[in-house]
Formats: C-alpha cells, structure tokens, sequence
C-alpha cells in the first residue's frame, strides 16, 4: 500500500508542474505570455529569449517540488504541501517579467467591443455527460443496498502512511451512504458552474477545454466517489484509486496536447477585448460597464470573475460556501 499512497500527491504535482511550464503559450497560439504579438515577434529571437528564460527561472522550483513529492519520508511530505505553492508564485513573477518586456510590441486591441451571441449554449447537449457519473453512484448505492446485511457494524474509511486503518464509520444511512452523497453533491456542483460559465460568459469566451475538463472532472468524481462508497465491503483496493487518477491525468496530458498541436481558434470576429484599464496585476478584472460575468484569463485558460459585476460575490460567496459544507458532511462520517 506504501507506492501507491506515494504515488498519490505525485500525479496531481506533475500534471500542474507542466501546467505551469506551458502557461507562456496559454490561451492561443497567438499569444506569447498573455499579449497578441505578431508571428516574427512569437517566433523570433525575442521570444524564444524570453520563453528559455521564463523555464529556466521555473525549472529549479519544479524539480525541487518533484523530488519532495517522491522521496521525502511521507509526514515531512504533507507538511511540505504548502511549499507547492512556491512553483506557482515563481511562475507568475517570469511570466509577469516576460509580459511587461513583450507588452510595448503587442498588437493594438479591436476599437470595437462587441461579441456575437448564439441562441444554443449547447447545455443541454453536455447534462447527459453529467447524468452518467450520477447513474453511477446511484447504482453503486442500489448495490449496497441490496448487500446491506453483509455490511460490518464498524468498517475503516481512511488508513494512514503504514497502512493502519485511523477513520472509522458505522453501518447506518448516513455512514453508508453519505460517500455517495457527497460524490452527487459535487457532480451538481460542477453542473452549476457548467451552467453559470454558460449564461454568464461571451460565447467567444469559452473554450471547449474548458467543457472537457468539467466534464472529465464530473466522472473523475463519479468513479471515485464510487469506489470509496464500496469501503463498507471492503472491495475498495487503493490501487484502483490510484489507477483512476493516473487515468484522468493522462486524460488531461492527451487533451492538452492535442490543444498545442491542433491550436486555439481565435475569436470570432468582433469579440470582444477587455480593456487593460479595467485589470490589476492581470489576474482580477473589474468593469462595471461589462455585462459579463465571466471574462477570459489573461494569465493561462479558462475564465474569470469581473468583479464590477455584483453577481460575482454571490459566486464567490457560494464557492465559499459549497467547500464548508462538503467538509461538515465528511466530519459527519467521520463521527
């Protein structure tokens, strides 16, 4: 058991470390470190300048992150979690450096701000995606149901670094199901943001990665939630745990790759370009002029909130919010 509770915190640290490699080249493939630039500028000497100095600034970080993660003894492990956090700041200091030197040759923004909309969103279409990983769960439950009486009174539902059971729960409704429970909670809440991105966003805003990954994400939770729901019959191996997440990162290893190869289509015509008076430091945008709620990252891929928009402390406020519970519910198990 001891490889694949190492191998555990490995998978999620690689995936991110090259993340954050590849964060130089993100959304488009016209775009160098966030800025629309030329191809001789992306291409040329300048640019390859920067993007070797923006690795080689980020390289130290990420082998010392990958080293800890696979041979420090597994307690100073999880009190070096915190200094994962040091590969991310490196990396928004070189890119905020490549940025600022590459900022005076970017290409002037559209005078014209406008995005053209589309009656289909397409939702509809995605929560079949959605109901699968929920079907899964629900037989999951149906099974234990019907295997209810071989269930033990007391059945361990986490083990520690040497293998020995150190969380506990009991053969009751909540303590059977509640795993269960949790995974359907988490899966509406990825639909929720499926559908906030959907109404609150500028089409031209949305990637489809970004659709992948949700949606990759909701089964990644179906399958996981069912396995842990299988630990009252103790036919929950960690392997399989382990195997699952290997399996959803090389997931999205192959979807990142083919969005290098195959490149991002630029927006449509006349989509429209947040303003650089309304960003602070390129990561929070503020515009109460834009309708939008979500606007897309200058830094990386996917969307963020403008917070010019009231509705976004709501948003804000329930991302808060869902977490806490998730986190009483588990307590509740636990107990």
């Amino acid at each position: 058991m001891m490889i694949w509770i190492r191998l555990l915190p490995v998978m999620p640290q690689l995936f991110i470390l090259a993340v954050l490699h590849a964060l130089p080249l993100l959304p488009r493939r016209d775009h160098l470190f966030g800025l629309a630039l030329a191809r001789e500028v992306r291409y040329g000497p300048e640019g390859r300048r920067l993007l070797r100095r923006y690795h080689l600034h980020l390289l130290p970080w990420t082998v010392s992150m990958l080293l800890i993660a696979c041979f420090a003894p597994l307690p100073r492990a999880a009190a070096w979690v915190g200094f994962s956090l040091l590969p991310i700041i490196a990396a928004y200091r070189g890119f905020s450096a490549g940025r600022a030197e590459l900022r005076g040759l970017a290409l002037p923004a559209p005078s014209t701000r406008e995005a053209r909309l589309h009656a289909d969103s397409g939702l509809a279409r995605r929560l079949p995606w959605f109901l699968l990983p929920l079907a899964l769960l629900a037989a999951t439950a149906v099974y234990l149901h019907f295997r209810w009486d071989e269930i033990p009174a007391r059945f361990p539902i986490h083990w520690g670094q040497n293998g020995v059971p150190n969380a506990w729960s009991t053969r009751t409704p909540l303590g059977v199901f509640g795993p269960l429970l949790m995974g359907a909670l988490l899966i509406v809440f990825i639909v929720a943001i499926d559908t906030v991105i959907t109404w609150g966003s500028r089409r031209a805003a949305v990637h489809p990665v970004v659709r992948i990954i949700l949606i990759a994400v909701g089964w990644l939770v179906g399958a996981a939630f069912s396995i842990a729901g299988l630990l009252p019959l103790r036919v929950a191996p960690t392997w399989a745990t382990v195997a699952l997440n290997g399996a959803f990162f090389v997931f999205l290893a192959v979807v990142f790759t083919r969005h290098f190869r195959r490149g991002v289509p630029a927006p449509e015509p006349g989509a429209e370009v947040t303003p650089d008076a309304c960003w602070h430091r390129d990561l929070f945008y503020y515009d109460p002029e834009d309708p939008a709620l979500w606007v897309q990252k200058r830094i990386g891929l996917g969307l963020t909130l403008n917070f010019g928009n009231r509705l976004a402390w709501i948003v804000v406020a329930a991302f808060l919010l869902f977490p806490v519970g998730i986190v009483v519910l588990a307590r509740a198990l636990r107990s």
